[in-house]
This record gives C-alpha cells, sequence and structure tokens, in this order.
C-alpha cells in the first residue's frame, strides 16, 4: 500500500470555465494541487466556490476548459469518454450527497453491483460485498432494499460501495448533508476508520464543521482558488 509521501494526484494550472451570456464565470482558476496518497482531505469555502466543480475534475466526470489533470499515470484531459468511464469504474469511488442507491436491489445488491460492473464473478461479489457491510456496521440489513433503511443506513451502504473495489481515491460530495449530526460524526467516523486501516486517500467537500474538522488537510476555495491548504499535525 502507498504512502503518504506518493503523488497520487496532480492538478497543473487547472482552470474550468462556463459562460453566462457574455460573462466568463471561472468554477476553477488556474489551480495547482497535488494530492498524496493516503490523505483525508476537506474542501471547504462558501457556495459558488468552485468544490463541487473541482470534485467533479478529480473524478473525471467534468473536463477541464485548460490545464493538465493526471491520476497515477493517466492524464484525465487526454483521455476519450470510454477511456474516463473505466478509469471510474475500476480507480475511482464516489460518494453522493443523494446515495443514489438502486431502489431495487438489497444493499448487499447494491455494494457487489460495482464488482460485478468490474467484471468480479456473482458470488464473489457478494462474499466481499457482505464483508464490507459488515465493516461499515450493516451486516443485519444486507437484505434490505434502500426504502427499508434510513438516512444513515442508506448512506453506509453508499459508503460500503464505494470502497469494495478498493479504489485509489474516494471522492465525496456533501457527504452529511442530508444527515442529523449524530449521523454526521458516526459517517466521519467510520471514513476516517476507513482511511487510517486501509490508507484509503479521500477528498470530501462539505459546508459541515464536522467533516472540516475531522480533516487531516483541508483546502478553503473561493472563487474558484485556493485561499489556504492546512495540513493539520498529529
Amino acid at each position: 500500500m502507498s504512502d503518504l509521501s506518493e503523488s497520487l494526484m496532480l492538478l497543473q494550472d487547472v482552470t474550468k470555465t462556463f459562460e453566462d451570456g457574455n460573462r466568463t464565470i471561472y468554477a476553477v482558476d488556474h489551480l495547482d494541487l497535488q494530492i498524496r496518497s493516503g490523505e483525508f482531505i476537506a474542501l471547504y469555502g462558501p457556495s459558488g466556490s468552485g468544490k463541487t466543480t473541482l470534485l467533479n475534475l478529480i473524478g473525471g466526470l467534468d473536463r477541464p476548459s485548460s490545464g493538465e489533470l493526471s491520476i497515477g499515470e493517466y492524464q484525465l484531459n487526454r483521455m476519450s469518454e470510454a477511456e474516463l468511464t473505466d478509469l471510474r469504474l475500476m480507480e475511482i469511488g464516489f460518494i453522493f450527497q443523494s446515495y443514489n442507491l438502486i431502489p431495487v436491489f438489497s444493499a448487499l445488491e447494491n455494494v457487489a453491483f460495482i464488482l460485478q460492473m468490474q467484471g468480479v464473478e456473482k458470488e464473489q461479489a457478494l462474499k466481499q460485498s457482505r464483508e464490507m457491510l459488515h465493516q461499515v456496521g450493516l451486516q443485519n440489513m444486507e437484505n434490505r432494499r434502500p426504502a427499508e433503511l434510513s438516512g444513515g443506513q442508506q448512506q453506509r451502504v453508499a459508503v460500503a460501495r464505494a470502497i469494495v473495489s478498493k479504489p485509489k481515491i474516494v471522492l465525496a460530495d456533501e457527504p452529511t448533508a442530508n444527515l442529523d449530526s449524530q449521523n454526521s460524526q458516526e459517517l466521519i467516523d467510520l471514513m476516517k476508520h476507513l482511511n487510517q486501516t486501509h490508507k484509503m486517500t479521500f477528498v470530501i467537500s462539505s459546508h459541515d464543521p464536522q467533516v472540516i474538522d475531522s480533516a487531516r488537510r483541508k483546502i478553503h476555495l473561493k472563487d474558484g482558488k485556493i485561499v489556504s491548504d492546512e495540513i493539520v499535525s498529529d
């Protein structure tokens, strides 16, 4: 497993613009950023600061208007849509604010789905997914569908799905936004535990002070630029 000194992702002079009538909006403005393997990072800042846009660029869900963006040996800005789809499937885990679970699937099937998409044989996918649900505290909930789970439980399923294939990086966009403070803290503790035990890299976009306070690296964005980048010592 990689250590913290190893560069996992590199953004060089990355810009993302949108046109608004005659105006050009810089959602991400000539941004340089290095993410190292095993980091636990919070992106924070006011609405419109560029947090979600930056997360989408890192995850290959959006393309930069200019600049270079790489994860390992892959140059995201030079890849085709099919190549980006494969990269997201194999190397990147996503946790969304709205959970994005498949309603007709059980918790177990939701987690196993990503492995089966990767080509893992069904029984092996179910075995790994069962073990992962146990790790996130849902060992008795595996046969329940999303509608039969609380918000906190659904988000734990989403976390299990994001990490079951052991991706290089996990991206979470406002993961606590729909949770109460207790469930938020439990989710944060779970992600920190996974970060520490599996050396899994987390980049989390959030307004939530609980998330920001828990991060070992806090990146403050404003108007698409990094205004501070603080690493918290142990």
